[in-house]
């Protein structure tokens, strides 16, 4: 089992990270290329991630399947977080793995694809493991991580690096370890989007995360909110509170309903928020330029803002 273009005619059980929405969103053009080369795709999720899911999938079938249980403390120190973390995940991710051979035996599956999880593979059937991580910029104590992250991809048959030779994502992509390793492009569901929609909107803000996180992200486009430069802004209702402390005319846009958010996006020339990898990949796709912060303490993201930069 290689490429994806080479898997066709399969059950495929299918499973994504559940830490933010970025997992999802770039599954979704790797799911709908799955069922265009007649797979039928078993989507083991949960009920957040199929309320997502299921604005862009029709033709799948969702099974009920815990997140991992770690969560932000908002305190900006993400490797710490996991840190504090690492037994419960460690102990999840083993649970996971003994649930992944019963689904196989269940389902009749004959191939498992694990976005970023660690768990989701099986003794039974060829496993596959989605990331654009196969490096992380760590150091001292921490870069036992790598140790970590090599250690469990290589429970997987093959990997799937969603990236390209150029690069994206700097030095995280680059394979160095893994004999069955694909690049296989940037994906994004704007992939699924029309591309002949006019640009005609100059900025959107795309808020997310916990709420110390999208308070912090709107401080810092204060500026661009009371100037109007930012149309829209993009979020759950929970920022409702925070906007109504800033001077703009920009209009809100509930990403409960990610196809009103997506034509608001699909429009717009550029794209403001936090530096998520699948936010780069959505504005590579949609070829709009990129106002970018890292999170606080997001190692990844910090990297990914200096290896990028503001784009023009």
């Amino acid at each position: 089992m290689d490429h994806i273009e080479s898997i066709k005619n399969k059950r495929i059980g299918f499973s994504v990270l559940n830490w933010g929405l970025g997992h999802v969103t770039r599954s979704v053009s790797i799911i709908h290329q799955l069922k265009l080369q007649s797979n039928e795709v078993f989507l083991f999720c949960s009920k957040e991630q199929k309320s997502i899911f299921s604005q862009y999938l029709l033709d799948v079938v969702f099974i009920d399947h815990d997140g991992y249980p770690f969560k932000f403390r908002g305190k900006g120190n993400f490797k710490l977080d996991i840190f504090r973390s690492l037994y419960s995940l460690y102990s999840h991710s083993k649970s996971e793995q003994k649930l992944c051979e019963k689904y196989v035996v269940n389902y009749d599956l004959d191939l498992l694809i694990s976005d970023q999880r660690y768990g989701f593979y099986s003794s039974l059937v060829p496993s596959i493991f989605i990331t654009h991580q196969l490096n992380f910029p760590l150091r001292g104590v921490y870069r036992i991580f790598n140790n970590i992250n090599k250690h469990q991809i290589l429970k997987f048959g093959c990997v799937w690096v969603v990236d390209n030779q150029n690069k994206l994502a700097g030095k995280l992509s680059v394979n160095q370890s893994f004999e069955n390793c694909y690049y296989i492009g940037h994906h994004s569901r704007f992939l699924l989007v029309d591309k002949q929609i006019s640009k005609d909107i100059n900025s959107v803000l795309i808020v997310n995360g916990p709420l110390s996180y999208s308070n912090y992200l709107i401080d810092n486009f204060t500026e661009e909110l009371q100037s109007n430069k930012i149309e829209y802004v993009i979020g759950g209702m929970h920022i409702c509170s925070l906007l109504s402390k800033v001077d703009t005319r920009a209009k809100f846009i509930s990403n409960s309903s990610m196809n009103d958010a997506d034509v608001i996006i699909s429009r717009t020339k550029e794209i403001c928020g936090y530096f998520g990898y699948s936010t780069l990949m959505d504005c590579k796709v949609l070829s709009c330029s990129f106002n970018l912060i890292p999170t606080p303490g997001q190692l990844e993201q910090i990297y990914l803002s200096q290896l990028h930069k503001k784009s023009s």
